[in-house]
């Protein structure tokens, strides 16, 4: 399968716009089902509005101890524009979903979790205070966006 065949399947079956949905129906569903797990993997819990995801890939896959080919689309989970993770599902090639995968790298994601958490609680903090958004962004390297985001909803 050459690359424009690949591209005509995915948008044949909206692969790459039902993996997004499939990502955020995932992440509820184990956010909610899952809470001991979810808190403990983000060190508490995380601010939606600042989760994102952005397609990473498509690909075909033929391993030969199985009768079919498969398809994969993958996209990348970011929370304040950090990688954290990824999410991927597997199609046959009549376009069903055959299973899907959310992954967050636990060993850097620790550091990552805490070094955002940090910072958003020194914006918060900061806001408080009455200090610039601009200022905030500079200083703890948060995007204006979220800062205003923290700002209208959280303080």
């Amino acid at each position: 399968m050459n690359k424009k065949a690949l591209l005509a399947w995915e948008s044949q079956h909206n692969a790459i716009k039902r993996t997004v949905d499939g990502f955020w129906e995932c992440f509820r569903k184990w956010r909610e089902e899952e809470k001991d797990d979810y808190h403990n993997t983000f060190q508490g819990k995380l601010y939606e509005e600042y989760l994102s995801v952005q397609e990473r890939s498509i690909y075909l896959k033929y391993s030969f101890n199985v009768a079919e080919a498969v398809i994969f689309c993958s996209v990348d989970i970011f929370y304040l524009e950090e990688d954290i993770g990824s999410y991927d599902i597997e199609f046959n090639l009549d376009g069903e979903i055959t299973d899907d995968c959310l992954d967050f790298s636990d060993t850097l994601l620790k550091g990552t979790i805490s070094k955002i958490k940090y910072n958003l609680k020194i914006a918060r903090n900061a806001l408080k205070e009455g200090i610039d958004i601009g200022t905030i962004s500079k200083i703890t390297g948060i995007d204006v966006k979220y800062v205003q985001i923290l700002k209208e909803k959280y303080c």
